[in-house]
């Protein structure tokens, strides 16, 4: 794979892939027209010619000149063309089929950047910086009503935030006929590792077809092995397609209970309940933030100041009792898979010079009691957090109650189990980012007096422990919490075993 084909987020697509595709779009008549928007060396043009179709039906369009050769030599025409940005009014319902696999770069790659302005002024309303999702909204313009769509992409359009008015554009014009996910190694021999998804789509536009789009009965498949299982995979879910609107930012969502979707549906949101802010900015972490003396922090900035190489580098070091002056604020500004205690270790200068170099939102209730949740963590992370911190934009993330019948200790427990870590990052999202418009989307009912006191009692005691001993094993408190909260929520919507056991193998510390 040459420089100019990784340059435009060129992937070649396995035969195997191809033929797949073209077989899922269904009989293709004499008269219609068939699309392939980023042709690349033709994988899906031989794939048509094998099924049958005519070469006259088949259209083929790529930004790189150097597939032409290949495209005339398969006797279908080439056009040397930016399918992306070319799109005009002409370009609306014009093609029965579309097949492909779309290049994927985003907003850091060079193509982006230098289009950057057109590409918004195209896509601006569902554009992720992504070229995959603005080719599959180009598509779905393209197809005439009732045309169908097969593109084999990145997974990442499926749960990610970013892509949640992407997923909604699909859900207002299309019946999702089907989504695959496919072979993680099916790019390996390109050197190009991903999570690659193949989704087979019908334009159905309109709010006359909405009641159809919303009973269509899609055909969900996940992760298979290899190429041979797309035939014959193991197990396929069939699911109403409404059922996707059910979770937040439109999920497409992959083996969810229908108990946990009910869940979703039907209890309101923790944010009528606790509430979570951005933090503030000092633009300059090392001139403002200091460590605070006897914590791991501190050790390493004594390190660095006896090894330091510039000779006007220091790394500020205070006392704990400093943040008992005006001088000085407790600071929370590391993520990481710390639950329920971890002692502070910055410090915040606080002087009027200092303050007005940072920062500082205006509705960010600062310096209450409350929790703190990682920012970037594989799992859910909750800590205590102490009356008179302020925290950072990114990593930590300051919550504080707004129903003060609710116990800080309840939302610790709550926050830091099996079941909230499943509905967390088991479903909203399931990369090491956690968002607080993601937290804010998780159900919540709120605990009557016997479980929230059930709770409370051993999220004191693993609080205490761990204030003694940070590696403190609260394991067996840990499971008390996981059983008490699953087994509140399962009286209400009706949790089976099979879930229990899914979340101890998956989502619990003592697996």
């Amino acid at each position: 794979m040459d420089s100019s084909k990784k340059d435009l987020g060129a992937v070649l697509t396995p035969s195997g892939t191809s033929d797949f595709i073209v077989s899922k779009l269904g009989k293709i008549k004499s008269n219609q027209k068939v699309l392939d928007p980023c042709v690349g060396p033709g994988a899906f043009v031989k794939s048509l010619l094998k099924a049958g179709i005519k070469k006259t039906q088949i259209s083929a369009y790529d930004v790189n000149l150097a597939y032409k050769t290949d495209i005339e030599e398969l006797g279908v025409s080439f056009k040397a063309v930016d399918t992306l940005i070319s799109f005009d009014s002409d370009c609306y319902d014009e093609f029965d089929f579309i097949v492909g696999n779309p290049p994927y770069l985003n907003k850091a790659s060079s193509y982006v950047r230098e289009n950057r302005v057109k590409l918004k002024k195209i896509y601006g309303k569902t554009n992720a910086h992504e070229t995959y999702s603005m080719f599959i909204v180009n598509s779905i313009w393209r197809l005439k009503e009732g045309g169908k769509l097969g593109f084999i992409t990145s997974d990442t359009f499926l749960t990610l935030s970013t892509h949640k008015k992407l997923r909604e554009f699909i859900l207002n014009n299309c019946i999702i006929n089907e989504i695959l996910l496919a072979p993680t190694n099916l790019f390996d021999k390109q050197k190009v590792s991903t999570y690659p998804a193949i989704i087979i789509l019908t334009k159905c536009s309109g709010d006359s077809n909405r009641q159809v789009r919303n009973n269509n009965l899609m055909s969900i498949i996940s992760r298979i092995k290899n190429e041979d299982e797309y035939w014959k995979p193991q197990v396929v879910n069939e699911i109403k397609q409404r059922r996707y609107k059910s979770l937040p930012f439109s999920i497409f969502f992959f083996d969810v209970e229908d108990q946990i979707i009910d869940l979703f549906e039907n209890a309101p949101k923790l944010d009528n309940f606790i509430k979570g802010y951005i933090g503030m900015h000092t633009h300059d972490n090392k001139k403002y933030i200091a460590a605070i003396e006897s914590t791991e922090l501190a050790d390493i900035f004594r390190k660095k100041n006896n090894t330091k190489i510039k000779q006007n580098e220091n790394f500020k070091i205070v006392l704990r009792s400093d943040l008992k002056t005006e001088k000085w604020k407790p600071y929370l500004k590391r993520g990481g898979g710390d639950q329920y205690y971890r002692p502070i270790m910055e410090a915040l200068e606080w002087n009027e010079k200092a303050i007005s170099v940072y920062d500082i939102p205006s509705t960010a209730p600062f310096e209450k009691e409350g929790v703190v949740i990682s920012g970037i963590s594989s799992k859910l992370a909750a800590r205590y957090m102490p009356k008179g911190c302020y925290w950072d934009s990114n990593k930590a993330i300051g919550f504080i109650a707004k129903d003060k019948s609710i116990s800080i200790e309840y939302f610790l427990g709550l926050l830091n189990s099996s079941l909230y870590n499943y509905l967390s990052k088991g479903i909203i999202n399931n990369t090491n980012s956690i968002q607080i418009s993601g937290i804010h989307s998780l159900p919540f009912i709120k605990p009557n007096k016997k479980t929230q006191e059930d709770i409370e009692v051993l999220v004191k005691q693993i609080i205490e422990n761990k204030k003694k001993s940070l590696g403190y094993d609260y394991t067996r408190e840990q499971k008390s919490i996981d059983d008490i909260i699953f087994n509140f929520y399962a009286v209400r919507f009706n949790f089976s075993s099979k879930l229990k056991k899914k979340l101890e193998e998956n989502y619990s510390i003592y697996k």
